[in-house]
């Protein structure tokens, strides 16, 4: 077998593994009436295979990857993209839910958003990405939703 056909095999079989974490399908069905989009630096068609297979494609108003827009998070430019798009104006109505510090937290600050880095291992933070908030579980995540949304 060649290179790019197991390549292609790699990304096909990728695509099919899905791991939803504990608690985020009921944390998404609470969020109902909110917009929510996905931001990934996967690629495209791995990405939206594992997006279907976990049943969750209708939650999200869109999906964006870092292979379509060409830009990489935590670039600022693929936030303009998705906020171009999305036709976001007020920044501070938009919070960036991640488990990266490095792409999710730093291209959340980098772009001047409010930030929350899913934590569950409890991992130090010892670097240059600042969360707004940190959380260890999707219940966690409700209460800042539910704070956030009261100061609103």
């Amino acid at each position: 077998m060649d290179a790019e056909t197991f390549g292609q095999m790699y990304l096909d079989y990728l695509g099919k593994e899905v791991h939803l974490i504990d608690g985020v399908t009921t944390m998404l069905q609470s969020l109902k009436g909110k917009r929510i989009a996905v931001l990934t630096n996967g690629f495209k068609d791995v990405q939206l295979a594992r997006i279907a297979a976990s049943g969750l494609t209708e939650t999200f108003e869109a999906i964006f990857t870092s292979e379509e827009i060409g830009f990489q998070k935590p670039q600022p430019e693929i936030f303009e993209h998705v906020f171009k798009q999305l036709a976001i104006k007020d920044k501070s109505r938009v919070l960036m839910v991640g488990d990266s510090l490095s792409s999710d937290i730093r291209g959340g600050n980098n772009f001047g958003i409010d930030t929350c880095w899913y934590n569950p291992k409890r991992k130090e933070n010892s670097g240059l990405a600042k969360p707004t908030y940190e959380i260890h579980d999707w219940e966690e995540f409700q209460s800042i939703i539910t704070q956030t949304t009261a100061s609103s």
